[in-house]
């Protein structure tokens, strides 16, 4: 848990790659930043990092010279507008990871006593890795997105498996995407929670469904946020109606079916 003031730390975790993590992300920031907050997205993926292609650019200075003592952390912040600001790796190196001089959380201390974000988001690597047991540490809540693919429920039902030992596991939310309708996202959010009742005694709250939408693939091809080229679609709807919830309550509580309670 964060303890400088009203610092929401918020991170996206995921089984598998390929759920739509890093576009929920990005447009979740930006969203946020719209309504007037500071916000840090940090891409944490230290060999893939993608988030920084939805804003169309590409910061000259990343994290990993960062980690390697070539550059102080605050040039490593790039500016997207005054209220959005990100942090991203450099691109599939085999250097990353090597010869660190600086830690993960050594930078995140530095961040958070210096700078005035109201969020940090984290868009975390998928899988099970050093830097997703940090950040769970690190993190008001985080969301856990699964989509009906079997690979994704089992890996997403391991990362959950393993978080339960480290970590208060209520921080843990899921979110569906990709789902056909509300009732697929509602009975997919089930079937995870059938694994994690029956072997874990533990029942998952549903944070957010999200359907499949057309808008979003086209985004991705075109490297863009649909929140901002398509304010009107359905799915940018529910994702503006998701940040102002995280804007609104406290992100700790959740009920099930999309609605947030204090």
């Amino acid at each position: 848990m964060n303890d400088k003031g009203n610092l929401k730390v918020i991170s996206f975790i995921s089984g598998k790659g390929g759920v739509g993590k890093s576009v929920l992300a990005a447009n979740v920031a930006y969203c946020i930043a719209q309504k007037n907050k500071k916000v840090l997205l940090w891409d944490a993926n230290r060999s893939f990092p993608n988030t920084h292609i939805f804003f169309g650019v590409e910061p000259p200075i990343r994290l990993g010279d960062v980690y390697r003592g070539i550059s102080p952390i605050e040039k490593a912040i790039f500016r997207i507008s005054d209220n959005l600001h990100i942090l991203a790796d450099e691109p599939a190196s085999l250097s990353n990871g090597s010869d660190d001089t600086i830690d993960f959380i050594d930078i995140y201390g530095f961040i958070s006593k210096n700078y005035d974000y109201d969020f940090i988001l984290f868009d975390t690597p998928a899988g099970l890795n050093d830097i997703n047991l940090i950040v769970s540490d690190i993190s008001d809540v985080f969301f856990l997105l699964i989509t009906d693919e079997p690979t994704s429920l089992l890996d997403g039902y391991g990362l959950i498996k393993v978080f339960s030992k480290f970590i208060d596991v209520q921080k843990i939310k899921l979110i569906v995407n990709n789902a056909i309708d509300r009732e697929d996202g509602i009975d997919i959010a089930n079937k995870m929670n059938l694994a994690t009742e029956k072997f874990l005694n533990l029942k998952l709250n549903l944070a957010a469904i999200f359907q499949y939408s057309r808008v979003v693939r086209q985004s991705i091809i075109k490297q863009e946020l649909f929140v901002k080229t398509n304010p009107t679609d359905d799915i940018s709807i529910e994702v503006q109606n998701f940040s102002n919830i995280l804007l609104k309550k406290d992100i700790q509580i959740y009920k099930t079916e999309n609605e947030l309670i204090k």
